[in-house]
């Protein structure tokens, strides 16, 4: 079945095809119109890592059965979720692994073990949520198939049917490929840049005829340029914004995980450069290599195993502050905004040094299993603030456990 329909008319769709591409914008255009014409006109169009767009094409429109499942729970990166539908020998039925989803629809209730048999020999952690007589248990039980403990982090017996009151994501609706494209900005003209270019030309020639017709006119003085209260202020905010350079990291960790049969285990970044011991799961050496030259990395042979080195394609510098804040005043900011979502003193302030116009001092804020999300919500609150982004170190398990350290500055 390529939809599932409930009672209130609400479509989700189960795409003909999933994938993750790999390619510049430029390229991008044609190979969505080619899958598209092979598997359905209508879309969804999600950036996965620094150059890769995860994108699902259907027949139909509608909403992403899986992915709306999945972001109900959460988005657990390994997720089992079985609903048995009431009166019949079929369930809906959804796998996740890895943060993307493998399967999903409904399915007879005597195929369901089938499809979970594949995972017995493979390392998981799956969350499991079951309603209904589904044919798993989270304890060994006759005719029902049940996971070694190892392989499950939470096993939940739902109190009541998800599938009826699920809500819908926005982002999962699919839509006509030339919409997603067009709100992309993917193969269409850059009519808004084109327009800028053309005023600035202007101006500069409307300026450089100005001074051509006056210049016998009008003596030059040349003065010298007033003193800059802000030039040792500034020169310490002379890096990029810390919220872009969080955001490129986690977007980093994202493109870490496809690396195949590796996985990142420690990083440490700074200053654009980003460090990552990988472990290996079973497969060679070769596959690492072959996957860092495709990513721009470089590897490096260590006593304790093998760490990649990446350089960060960061942005431009950040513009020029026109005011020195108190320092106290960006600290009670940065800490409001934070303990917000982070309850507790998770925001450690260091010792104040004295410049000569300003003071600074450092910010340490822990992380404990926290998701790319919560990541991304830090980076969020720094923007527009006087700090800079030193170090963030990061421990990668079941979620991301480490330091972030800013320089706050101020008056």
């Amino acid at each position: 079945m390529a939809y599932l329909t409930r009672e209130d008319g609400q479509r989700f769709v189960i795409p003909s095809y999933r994938d993750v591409i790999s390619k510049r914008k430029g390229q991008l255009k044609n190979d969505i119109l080619e899958f598209s014409s092979r598997y359905g006109e209508y879309i969804t169009f999600h950036r996965r890592g620094l150059a890769q767009y995860e994108i699902a094409f259907s027949h139909e429109a509608g909403y992403l059965f899986g992915e709306c499942v999945w972001q109900y729970f959460k988005r657990p990166a390994d997720l089992i979720y079985c609903e048995v539908i009431p009166d019949t020998t079929e369930a809906y039925f959804v796998i996740v692994k890895d943060g993307s989803v493998y399967l999903d629809g409904s399915f007879p209730l005597e195929n369901i073990i089938e499809e979970i048999l594949v995972f017995t020999t493979q390392k998981n952690n799956f969350d499991i949520y079951v309603y209904g007589d589904a044919p798993l248990s989270e304890q060994p039980q006759e005719g029902k198939f049940s996971f070694d403990p190892g392989s499950v982090k939470s096993f939940t017996v739902l109190p009541e049917p998800l599938f009826q009151h699920l809500p819908v994501v926005k982002g999962y609706q699919l839509q006509l490929v030339d919409v997603v494209l067009r709100q992309q900005g993917i193969g269409v003209f850059p009519v808004k840049y084109v327009i800028a270019v053309v005023i600035l030309l202007g101006m500069a020639w409307m300026g450089f005829t100005y001074l051509t017709l006056h210049k016998k006119r009008l003596p030059v003085v040349e003065a010298p340029p007033p003193p800059n209260p802000f030039l040792e202020f500034n020169t310490a905010l002379a890096s990029s914004a810390p919220d872009v350079e969080m955001e490129m990291v986690v977007l980093a960790v994202d493109l870490l995980t496809t690396m195949p049969g590796w996985i990142p285990t420690d990083i440490s970044y700074s200053g654009g450069k980003m460090t990552v011991n990988v472990k290996s799961l079973g497969p060679k050496v070769e596959y690492l290599y072959d996957w860092a030259e495709h990513n721009s990395a470089s590897i490096m042979i260590m006593p304790g195993g093998f760490s990649l080195t990446m350089t960060l394609p960061l942005p431009p510098k950040r513009g020029l502050p026109t005011k020195i804040y108190p320092l106290d005043r960006v600290i009670m900011t940065i800490v409001d905004r934070i303990s917000v979502f982070m309850p507790g003193n998770v925001v450690k302030v260091g010792t104040v040094k004295a410049q000569r116009v300003f003071k600074q001092t450092d910010l340490r804020i822990e992380l404990q299993e926290a998701s790319p999300d919560v990541v991304f919500m830090i980076a969020e609150q720094l923007k527009d603030l006087p700090l800079v982004l030193t170090n963030l170190t990061l421990k990668i398990n079941h979620g991301l456990t480490g330091t972030i350290v800013l320089q706050a500055l101020g008056n």
